[in-house]
């Protein structure tokens, strides 16, 4: 059964790439970790959303914060690197929220 298992995932992961989407994995584990993945300043300043490419989607608590999170965009970009591998997140876009 363990084998099927594996068999499984392999196939689910070759779906998601041969459709060009990200690895859910790598979405999970950004979103339990952003806090401190990210750390200052994106920490309770933004949230993750999803992954498009190797973009990194995320909106940041208010307007205000857009741009200020800006500066922080390569530093983010080498954290993600470290943990997630070289070039799985290459570039950072941020929204402003979308409730305001």
């Amino acid at each position: 059964m363990s084998r099927d298992l594996e068999h499984f995932s392999d196939s689910v992961d070759d779906m998601f790439a041969k459709l060009g989407l990200p690895n859910p994995e790598i979405m999970a584990a950004i979103g339990s970790e952003w806090d401190e993945l990210a750390g200052a300043p994106w920490s309770g300043r933004s949230k993750p959303l999803y992954i498009k490419g190797s973009t990194l989607i995320v909106e940041a608590n208010s307007r205000s914060m857009v741009a200020f999170l800006r500066y922080g965009e390569s530093a983010l970009v080498e954290k993600l690197a470290e943990r997630l591998g070289a070039g799985v997140i290459r570039t950072i876009e941020i929204l402003s929220p979308s409730n305001q």
